[in-house]
């Protein structure tokens, strides 16, 4: 389709586009791209529907679109995905919104949308993931209440299962009313699996540079103290990523060696090579337990020499804020303490500030067998409740359990890979069964929406074919929210490398476009690079130097949004 016909006519005025004075994009693609990509107007919602029309025959009959993003902090693909719900739910019925976040506590938002119950700044908060708590998310879910009290009929869920404690408690709350003596064995099951981990852990995170890095050899140390550290261990830990997803070419958290109960001061140490390949390296303390620890003084060496840039790091926590993330939840929290300190003025404190480990806890294996166990005779009691409470209350209290089971086998150690991704496309079919008339959109990363080996587009599409429609976010330049050395902070996208999608997007020179990807031909000189691997923008919750990855582009999604230049999101406060 020849959409736009006059800028592909007007570059094609010399042989080649130029994205740099460095680099030259083959003119075939950029001819093909701006031929077959469709300017729209803006990411901005409430500002009609006429530049985004073509999206109707784009999307034809899906019962499920998801909307990924390059970063899990780029504000106008948030926006943008904020414009597009408001589209597919007003101009072709969607009815149903699902976020990368937990059922349960994501589900707590659906009564504020439909009713407007509760404060929708501390509802997104409830979700726990700093990644959602926006300004840009909280103005969506102001416009769906806005919607929905104007007549609309979109509902708000999520569909990741990281954490069980909330849906725990639903479904302890619902055997309540209809089996009181299944909801004691239940509840004490769960307390007892609720001691096998917490719902997190205290940590802080820092991110090495890798140039400065690779193919050293690292000695990562510094002083721990200790209090009353129980169920877990506190400790220094290092990772080194590879290029392949999941690709680890190192880790050491101490778990084998870490101080217990209450110690003095002590100095520990990690040490590892750091191979040639390796494409990013995180790093910085842990406490996976009860109890309290301090952090201080610690130092990085690369091969015996001392990395003591002070723009990087402050080792030692003697300014006035901590430089890098740190846990603050409801279970943990890390702060500067001017009390305790190994030298200086004052070190990093970890707390347990949740409630302590139950000591007669279940093995990981026990909790998942007596999970799996509660929700099978629940599914078998189904139908006879349903004669006791509402249809939808008890699917939901299934449901639940389901979610138990699922968070709960994350931590065991025989489930690798793509479980996470497996539970919660699981999770999307379920609420398409639960409510068959539904279409639902999906917010997630690129990566968990597309279709590639083991992530939840991949299980969708398998289910759903041409039902399941992805449609991957990508950007020219700017910047983006991650957590870095500096803590949680914007970062800078680096320029788009060569046989990139982003190189020939930024030959167009339009600032947003929409790209359907099923009119790539494989073996034609314009398209023909989509079929194959090229790279694209992906970067997740952590700052990182690796911002472009291959990826098979046409087969990972139907539908790309390009947008040019770009600013990080906005965080609410909390």
């Amino acid at each position: 389709m020849n959409r736009n016909m006059s800028l592909a006519v007007c570059l094609c005025v010399s042989t080649l586009v130029l994205v740099d004075p460095s680099r030259a994009v083959e003119q075939e693609r950029v001819d093909w791209m701006a031929a077959h990509a469709v300017p729209f107007a803006t990411v901005e919602a409430c500002h009609g529907f006429d530049d985004l029309a073509p999206l109707k025959e784009m999307i034809g009959d899906a019962r499920v679109v998801g909307l990924g993003e390059g970063t899990h902090g780029t504000r106008e693909h948030f926006q943008l995905k904020h414009r597009l719900l408001e589209y597919l739910a007003t101009e072709l019925g969607f009815t149903l919104f699902a976020i990368e976040a937990s059922m349960p506590e994501s589900q707590n938002l659906d009564p504020y949308v439909r009713g407007g119950e509760g404060d929708p700044g501390k509802l997104i908060g409830g979700m726990y993931f700093w990644t959602w708590r926006t300004e840009e998310v909280l103005a969506m879910v102001e416009w769906m209440r806005a919607h929905n009290a104007a007549g609309g009929d979109l509902g708000f869920t999520g569909f990741d299962m990281q954490t069980p404690n909330v849906a725990m408690s639903r479904v302890v709350e619902f055997l309540k009313d209809v089996d009181p003596d299944f909801a004691d064995e239940t509840r004490a099951a769960y307390e007892r699996a609720a001691g096998v981990k917490r719902e997190g852990f205290g940590v802080g995170t820092m991110t090495f540079p890798i140039e400065q890095a690779r193919g050293k050899r690292i000695r990562y140390s510094g002083w721990l103290r200790t209090e009353d550290v129980r169920d877990g261990f506190a400790g220094l830990w290092w990772r080194i990523d590879g290029s392949e997803r999941g690709a680890n070419l190192g880790f050491d958290n101490m778990m084998d060696r870490g101080p217990r109960g209450t110690t003095d001061w002590t100095e520990y140490a990690i040490e590892m090579g750091v191979p040639q390949e390796a494409r990013n390296i995180n790093f910085g303390v842990i406490l996976p337990a009860a109890g309290t620890a301090w952090f201080d003084d610690l130092q990085v060496t690369l091969d015996g020499e001392p990395f003591d840039d002070p723009q990087w790091f402050d080792f030692g926590y003697e300014e006035d804020a901590i430089r890098h993330y740190v846990s603050r939840d409801a279970e943990f929290r890390g702060e500067l303490d001017a009390a305790v300190a190994h030298s200086g003025r004052q070190s990093l404190r970890l707390a347990h500030i949740g409630a302590a480990a139950d000591t007669t806890a279940s093995t990981p294996e026990d909790a998942v067998r007596d999970a799996d166990a509660i929700l099978v005779r629940m599914t078998a009691e189904a139908l006879r409740w349903r004669t006791l409470r509402p249809a939808h209350e008890v699917d939901w209290a299934v449901q639940n359990a389901r979610v138990v089971s699922q968070s709960l086998k994350l931590k065991t150690q025989s489930v690798r890979g793509s479980h996470r991704d497996k539970c919660m496309a699981e999770n999307v079919l379920w609420l398409l069964a639960h409510d068959p008339e539904a279409r639902i959109v999906l917010w997630a990363h690129n990566g968990h929406i597309s279709r590639q080996e083991g992530w939840m587009g991949a299980f969708l599409a398998e289910a759903l074919g041409d039902a399941y429609l992805p449609i991957g976010f990508t950007a020219g330049g700017g910047r983006y929210t991650a957590v870095g050395k500096d803590g949680l902070a914007a970062h800078d996208l680096l320029p788009p490398p060569a046989d990139s999608v982003e190189e020939a997007f930024s030959a167009v020179g339009e600032p947003l476009l929409m790209l359907d990807l099923r009119e790539a031909v494989a073996d034609d000189p314009g398209s023909g690079w989509l079929h194959g691997e090229p790279f694209m923008m992906s970067i997740g919750a952590m700052a990182s130097t690796l911002q472009y990855h291959r990826q098979p582009v046409r087969e990972a999604y139907d539908l790309l949004m390009w947008v040019a230049d770009t600013t990080p999101t906005i965080q609410l406060d909390w």
